[in-house]
C-alpha cells in the first residue's frame, strides 16, 4: 500500500472538519446560555440578538467544517478507486496469458 501519507491527510481533513463543526455547535451553545449580555439590552431585543448569534455560529461551524470533510472524502474515494483499478488491471493481465491448447474434440459436432 503506497499512498499512506495521502490517506492519513485525507482522514485528518475529515477529523478537522468535524472539529470545526463541533466548535461551532459548542460556541453557539455557550452564546445561547450565557447569562450576561450587552448592557442596556433587555427583553425581545436580547432574544432576537441571541437567536441571530446562535444561528450565525452554527452556520459558521458548518460552513467552515464541511469543505474539509468533503475534500477528505474525495481524496479517500480517489485512493480507493486507484486500488480497485489496479486490481482490475492485474486480473485483466492474468486473463491475457495464453491458455493451454485444447485437445481436439473427439466427437465433432455435426
Amino acid at each position: 500500500m503506497k499512498y499512506k501519507f495521502t490517506r492519513v491527510w485525507s482522514r485528518l481533513m475529515v477529523v478537522v472538519g468535524i472539529v470545526f463543526i463541533a466548535l461551532g455547535v459548542v460556541s453557539a451553545g455557550i452564546a445561547g446560555f450565557t447569562d450576561e449580555w450587552r448592557p442596556g439590552v433587555t427583553g425581545t431585543q436580547e432574544a432576537i440578538e441571541r437567536a441571530l448569534l446562535v444561528g450565525a455560529l452554527l452556520m459558521s461551524g458548518i460552513l467552515a467544517g464541511s469543505p474539509f470533510i468533503v475534500f477528505g472524502q474525495l481524496l479517500e474515494i480517489f485512493l480507493d478507486q486507484r486500488r480497485l483499478l489496479t486490481r482490475i488491471e492485474r486480473r485483466l493481465r492474468r486473463a491475457k496469458t495464453p491458455a493451454p491448447p485444447k485437445k481436439p474434440d473427439a466427437y465433432p459436432r455435426l
